[in-house]
């Protein structure tokens, strides 16, 4: 007889989990309700308690062997103290409408277990109760209703039967439905946590093994690229990306008649080209819908994002399943990975407007002659012609060289000595004209002479120590160039004892600004700097006191220490 109440008991908790297991596919739901979902809770849990109450097993004088407590006590643990209570009092007076000895303690009982339920949702969370917990929670509601039904049930020795003979009993019983039910939850929602883990951890790695591929733009050998790394990482059956026209690349299944360099040939795809749905995946679970017009194509399903950049549609990148559908956490996937390369397209459009821009600039400054220094030297060529015409000569000579090489040089780079070199020619000039006021100290390593060095990158520091710290200063001009080879990296410091760099322009280059009046010479320089070395360099401009500082560091390429420098470029005049 034991027994077979033990079986009857359990059997009633497993239909209760059985009823309730496809709430638990639902992590909203149960995760965080809002409150029309707490309200559909609370009527779901007290239909289950209802439900224990109508498979329950009726004992002495219509009182009841069931597992009425397993729904408010779940319904509290999950969703708090309100749907508990809410469905332990629909619960509770389903039993009441029962009629029995046992209805006031079975009612009042059913009430405090989704309390109770709710108590441990507040005290504990549902994240944190495992199952010995889960087990003690419901243990202690129906351990509650057996003192109830020994405090208030009548006649007492009719209640002491019942609860001698079934109480512990239906304690254990209910109190382990309530921990499997409990544990399916959390064991569910934990493997939903590790899909979506999963496919957050392929989309991740498929995200730092493209990017860098798109850095030439958005063209067939890079879709090659990342159609076979999504393929290879992503499980799926094939992976297709096109541009508005054609498929660029097709991995897996299929690619007998998915040709790259082919037409597109799906009527899903040509469909949303044609209607311009380029701002959501679409989602397709039917061969038919697909449309694809080789008659042997064994492609069931299709989820299709679309690529962008700033707005303009450029493709299309398509993961495709065999006998199954797309699954939610596939189109997350596709999804993230579509905005990580649209987002991808956009920085390397960018980067090449920063180019552009840069390299405007750069060509406007070394078109750009400044009147001033050139009257200067021309004074000072005339003066010369009188009284020294070999020397002024050689200033000609100089001022030529100077500006063809100014006007003239469209390499990127050059070796460091040949910037020197035009750093000579335009001191050379300065001296004539400052004579002895003049100090000009350039100390350079040998090891430097031959770094590759971005052209026309130093000329308009020194440029600018002249025209503006040196100018309008009194006495004694310094100017002092040093360069040295330090952790792979060429260092370079000018330093001059003028009146400094204001403030303002000193701020405006670090934000790669051009402020009103300073030009875009330093500037320029950052800017350009950034585009050639990314985030691999420096550079800094400093008021100190007495002086005035610029450094600058780039990284040294490979083959730059390698050469044979005979001398080392040190002077002071």
């Amino acid at each position: 007889m034991q027994l077979q109440i033990i079986l009857d008991s359990i059997k009633i908790v497993a239909v209760i989990c059985l009823i309730a297991y496809p709430l638990t596919m639902h992590r909203s739901l149960i995760t965080y309700p809002t409150f029309r979902e707490k309200a559909f809770l609370a009527l779901f849990f007290g239909a289950l308690s209802v439900l224990g109450n109508i498979l329950g097993i009726e004992t002495f004088n219509g009182a009841l062997l069931d597992s009425r407590i397993v729904g408010p006590v779940v319904g509290g643990i999950i969703a708090g103290p309100t749907v508990g209570l809410v469905s332990g009092l629909i619960g509770g007076i389903h039993r009441y409408s029962l009629g029995g000895f046992t209805i006031v303690p079975a009612f009042i009982a059913n009430i405090i277990a989704g309390l109770i339920g709710g108590y441990a949702h507040i005290k504990f969370g549902k994240k944190r109760l495992d199952f010995v917990g889960a087990f003690l929670v419901g243990f202690v509601a129906e351990l509650m209703l057996q003192i109830l039904i020994l405090l208030l049930a009548k006649p007492r020795i009719v209640a002491e039967v019942v609860v001698s003979m079934y109480g512990l009993t239906t304690i254990i019983v209910n109190a382990i439905g309530v921990a499997l039910f409990v544990v399916f939850v959390k064991d569910i929602q934990a493997s939903k946590h590790l899909i979506g883990a999963n496919y957050a951890e392929k989309a991740l790695d498929i995200a730092n093994k493209s990017l860098p591929i798109l850095k030439n733009g958005f063209n067939k050998s890079a879709a090659t690229e990342l159609a076979k790394i999504i393929y290879s990482a992503g499980g799926l059956d094939a992976v297709a990306i096109t541009n508005k026209e054609r498929t660029l690349a097709f991995r897996g299944v299929g690619r007998d008649h998915h040709i790259p360099g082919d037409s597109i040939i799906t009527s899903a795809t040509n469909k949303a080209i044609k209607q311009n749905e380029y701002t959501r995946v679409l989602i397709i679970n039917s061969k038919e819908e697909i449309g694809c017009p080789h008659p042997n194509c064994p492609l069931d399903s299709v989820a299709t994002a679309p690529l962008t950049c700033d707005g303009e549609f450029l493709g299309f990148l398509k993961i495709y399943k065999i006998g199954d559908t797309i699954n939610p956490p596939e189109v997350k996937m596709i999804t993230g990975l579509a905005n990580l390369l649209s987002l991808q397209l956009r920085n390397v459009k960018l980067d090449e407007q920063a180019k552009l821009l840069a390299n405007a600039e750069y060509a406007a400054l070394r078109s750009q002659v400044n009147p001033h220094f050139l009257f200067n030297a021309l004074s000072v060529i005339k003066i010369l012609v009188r009284t020294n015409p070999s020397r002024a000569k050689e200033l000609i000579v100089n001022l030529a060289a100077f500006f063809r090489r100014t006007l003239k040089r469209n390499d990127d780079t050059l070796p460091f000595s040949e910037e020197l070199e035009g750093i000579r020619l335009y001191l050379s000039i300065q001296e004539a004209r400052f004579g002895d006021r003049l100090q000009v100290n350039i100390d350079v390593e040998n090891a430097c002479l031959q770094v590759p060095f971005p052209t026309f990158a130093l000329q308009p520091i020194v440029e600018n120590s002249m025209n503006h710290a040196l100018s309008l200063k009194k006495g004694l001009l310094s100017l002092e160039i040093v360069a040295r080879i330090s952790n792979e990296h060429l260092d370079i410091t000018v330093q001059d004892n003028g009146l400094g760099i204001p403030e303002e322009v000193i701020a405006a280059v670090r934000n790669n600004l051009v402020h009103q009046g300073m030009g875009i010479g330093l500037t320029n320089i950052n800017r350009r700097l950034k585009s050639l070395y990314g985030s691999n360099y420096s550079f800094e401009l400093e008021n100190q006191s007495y002086k005035t500082e610029v450094k600058l560091r780039i990284p040294l390429s490979g083959e730059s220490l390698g050469v044979k420098v005979d001398d080392a470029y040190s002077s002071s005049r």
